[in-house]
């Protein structure tokens, strides 16, 4: 069953709190986090105030990163919201952008989540690692604790990272069915050469989604997606020639301007994003009237897709509303259940 769910930045608490209540109310499978120290307040105490405040959504980042966050300081930190709030939260995790390009530094190389994700994972169940000569382990989490891990992804080389390592892959490709076909065969192909059922990896979306049935307006909420996403897929051209990766995405980048991290990173309304037009706005968001985006989470459902993660909702009350209204019921997009954690 597909879901949607929703994404917040950490800033302006009592709004941001209320939001994921907000987004609970309106049917919403998940509350993801993102994970940006400078850009943003700690995203940490925000989860963990959400879940107090909520009874059903599933929690988690959007993404955390092996460079800023030890592996053991992120495993301690979810094995003890596990405890307080069983079966309520994933473990998003990926290379890093805004947390450490904002300080000048670059996002981990795949090589390290291959190192990074496993180590979590035994952490997690309990288990002891080998680390700096020494066996490591958390003596209170003997028992263990069920959480799902999530890897976002772009490029080849971490799609089918992803797919050899995670329960869920967050696909940053946009949202036409070319670009989708060609992220999913990665990790599903990543799936089975590491011995996994290619069937049990779960897919969301991130992405923009607007109801309303004046577009140019839709499309001018969404505009930080495919200006966010422009990033992602350069560093992949950059640094793998045989990325393959299908038109609908080289284009984007050939079309843009600067991005200015300090200057509106996953805002709408940021210089950086004039270039897009309404044609590359279709190409990376779920924007317009309700029977144009219910088609298209249709469609995206009938592709694979689990969850559609809908960025970013910071005090969007009425549009969470609208969604919940107009899409939500309508398609009966059901809260996610319980998720499955691979051993």
């Amino acid at each position: 069953m597909t879901t949607l769910g929703a994404q917040f930045t950490a800033e302006r608490f009592d709004e941001c709190i209320a939001s994921v209540e907000a987004a609970e109310d309106a049917g919403y499978s998940h509350a993801w986090f993102v994970d940006s120290q400078i850009l943003w307040e700690d995203c940490y105490v925000y989860m963990t105030t959400a879940l107090a405040q909520t009874r059903r959504i599933t929690l988690g980042t959007a993404v955390t990163n092996p460079s800023t966050r030890h592996v053991t300081t992120t495993a301690s930190i979810y094995g003890t919201l596990a405890k307080l709030y069983p079966d309520r939260l994933e473990l998003g995790i990926g290379r890093g952008d805004s947390a450490v390009r904002s300080m000048g530094l670059k996002p981990v190389k795949t090589a390290v989540l291959r190192d990074t994700i496993p180590v979590l994972r035994d952490l997690l169940a309990g288990g002891t690692v080998a680390m700096n000569g020494i066996d490591v382990h958390l003596p209170w989490l003997a028992d263990g604790a069920r959480v799902p891990i999530m890897m976002a992804a772009t490029g080849p080389r971490n799609l089918r990272a992803a797919g050899e390592l995670a329960d869920r892959v967050m696909l940053y490709v946009g949202v036409d069915p070319a670009a989708l076909e060609w992220a999913m065969g990665h990790v599903r192909a990543g799936a089975a050469a590491a011995g996994r059922d290619p069937d049990a990896v779960r897919f969301s979306l991130l992405t923009a989604m607007w109801v309303s049935d004046d577009q140019e307006a839709a499309w001018n909420a969404c505009r930080w997606a495919p200006a966010a996403c422009a990033n992602h897929i350069a560093d992949t051209i950059r640094h793998n020639p045989d990325h393959g990766m299908p038109e609908v995405m080289t284009r984007l980048p050939a079309s843009r301007d600067a991005y200015d991290y300090y200057g509106g990173h996953l805002k709408s309304d940021a210089g950086h994003t004039s270039y897009l037009t309404g044609e590359l706005l279709d190409d990376f968001t779920i924007a317009g009237s309700a029977d144009k985006v219910r088609a298209k989470v249709q469609e995206l459902a009938a592709l694979g897709i689990d969850e559609i993660s809908c960025a970013y909702h910071n005090g969007t009350f009425e549009q969470m509303a609208t969604v919940g209204r107009e899409v939500i019921d309508p398609l009966g997009l059901a809260p996610a259940t319980t998720p499955e954690v691979t051993s």
